[in-house]
Protein backbone atom coordinates (compact mmCIF):
# COMPACT_ATOMS: atom_id res chain seq x y z
CA UNK A 1 0.00 0.00 0.00
CA UNK A 2 1.23 3.44 -0.83
CA UNK A 3 1.33 5.47 2.39
CA UNK A 4 -0.60 8.29 0.76
CA UNK A 5 -3.52 5.92 0.08
CA UNK A 6 -4.23 5.43 3.77
CA UNK A 7 -7.77 6.44 4.77
CA UNK A 8 -7.09 6.62 8.50
CA UNK A 9 -7.46 10.24 9.60
CA UNK A 10 -5.02 9.70 12.49
CA UNK A 11 -2.27 8.29 10.30
CA UNK A 12 0.97 10.16 9.82
CA UNK A 13 1.88 8.40 6.59
CA UNK A 14 5.03 10.48 6.22
CA UNK A 15 6.53 8.35 9.01
CA UNK A 16 6.52 4.67 7.98
CA UNK A 17 6.64 3.32 11.56
CA UNK A 18 3.59 5.39 12.51
CA UNK A 19 1.82 4.24 9.36
CA UNK A 20 2.67 0.62 10.17
CA UNK A 21 0.98 1.13 13.55
CA UNK A 22 -1.96 2.64 11.67
CA UNK A 23 -2.29 -0.54 9.62
CA UNK A 24 -2.28 -2.55 12.85
CA UNK A 25 -4.93 -0.33 14.43
CA UNK A 26 -7.35 -0.76 11.52
CA UNK A 27 -7.83 -4.42 12.35
CA UNK A 28 -9.63 -3.79 15.64
CA UNK A 29 -12.49 -1.84 14.10
CA UNK A 30 -12.72 -4.50 11.41
CA UNK A 31 -13.62 -6.92 14.22
CA UNK A 32 -16.61 -4.78 15.22
CA UNK A 33 -19.56 -7.19 15.07
CA UNK A 34 -21.93 -4.56 13.73
CA UNK A 35 -24.61 -2.32 15.13
CA UNK A 36 -27.09 -5.16 15.67
CA UNK A 37 -24.70 -6.98 18.01
CA UNK A 38 -23.79 -3.73 19.70
CA UNK A 39 -27.42 -2.76 20.30
CA UNK A 40 -28.16 -6.21 21.73
CA UNK A 41 -25.35 -5.78 24.26
CA UNK A 42 -26.51 -2.25 25.12
CA UNK A 43 -30.07 -3.50 25.71
CA UNK A 44 -28.75 -6.21 28.02
CA UNK A 45 -26.72 -3.72 30.09
CA UNK A 46 -29.51 -1.15 30.17
CA UNK A 47 -31.69 -3.59 32.11
CA UNK A 48 -29.36 -3.42 35.12
CA UNK A 49 -27.17 -0.35 34.70
CA UNK A 50 -29.17 2.47 33.09
CA UNK A 51 -29.43 4.93 35.97
CA UNK A 52 -28.28 8.40 37.00
CA UNK A 53 -24.65 7.29 37.35
CA UNK A 54 -24.65 5.92 33.80
CA UNK A 55 -26.12 9.22 32.63
CA UNK A 56 -23.40 11.08 34.55
CA UNK A 57 -20.79 9.02 32.72
CA UNK A 58 -22.57 9.70 29.41
CA UNK A 59 -22.39 13.45 30.06
CA UNK A 60 -18.60 13.17 30.22
CA UNK A 61 -18.61 10.97 27.09
CA UNK A 62 -20.31 13.52 24.84
CA UNK A 63 -23.72 11.94 25.52
CA UNK A 64 -22.77 8.48 24.24
CA UNK A 65 -25.20 6.80 26.63
CA UNK A 66 -24.84 3.44 24.90
CA UNK A 67 -21.12 3.24 25.61
CA UNK A 68 -21.52 4.83 29.04
CA UNK A 69 -24.00 2.22 30.26
CA UNK A 70 -21.68 -0.61 29.22
CA UNK A 71 -18.61 1.04 30.75
CA UNK A 72 -20.56 1.73 33.93
CA UNK A 73 -21.75 -1.88 34.07
CA UNK A 74 -18.27 -3.26 33.59
CA UNK A 75 -16.22 -0.79 35.64
CA UNK A 76 -18.49 1.42 37.73
CA UNK A 77 -18.57 5.19 37.77
CA UNK A 78 -15.25 6.05 39.43
CA UNK A 79 -13.14 3.51 37.55
CA UNK A 80 -14.99 4.34 34.32
CA UNK A 81 -14.17 8.03 34.68
CA UNK A 82 -10.55 7.17 35.42
CA UNK A 83 -10.32 4.75 32.44
CA UNK A 84 -11.61 7.35 29.97
CA UNK A 85 -8.48 9.45 30.56
CA UNK A 86 -5.92 6.62 30.34
CA UNK A 87 -3.90 5.57 27.34
CA UNK A 88 -5.27 2.13 26.55
CA UNK A 89 -3.02 -0.41 24.82
CA UNK A 90 -6.05 -2.08 23.20
CA UNK A 91 -6.83 1.31 21.62
CA UNK A 92 -3.24 1.61 20.41
CA UNK A 93 -2.47 3.97 23.27
CA UNK A 94 -5.28 6.38 22.52
CA UNK A 95 -7.39 7.58 25.41
CA UNK A 96 -11.03 6.43 25.16
CA UNK A 97 -12.07 10.10 25.24
CA UNK A 98 -10.07 10.62 22.03
CA UNK A 99 -12.22 8.02 20.28
CA UNK A 100 -15.59 9.72 20.76
CA UNK A 101 -15.51 12.08 17.78
CA UNK A 102 -14.67 9.80 14.86
CA UNK A 103 -16.89 7.00 13.51
CA UNK A 104 -13.96 4.62 12.96
CA UNK A 105 -12.62 5.23 16.45
CA UNK A 106 -16.10 4.79 17.91
CA UNK A 107 -16.23 1.32 16.34
CA UNK A 108 -12.79 0.62 17.80
CA UNK A 109 -13.92 1.77 21.26
CA UNK A 110 -17.12 -0.26 21.04
CA UNK A 111 -15.08 -3.34 20.15
CA UNK A 112 -12.85 -2.79 23.18
CA UNK A 113 -15.87 -2.32 25.44
CA UNK A 114 -17.46 -5.49 24.13
CA UNK A 115 -14.26 -7.45 24.83
CA UNK A 116 -13.66 -5.91 28.25
CA UNK A 117 -14.17 -8.44 31.04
Amino acid sequence: MNFKECNNTLCDFEKPLVHQKCLTMQKLEEDYPGDTGWQALVALYEEDYLDDQARQLAAVMNEHLDMAVILYGKRGLDEGLWWLEQQVPALDDLKPMECLHDPILIRRLRTVLMRMP
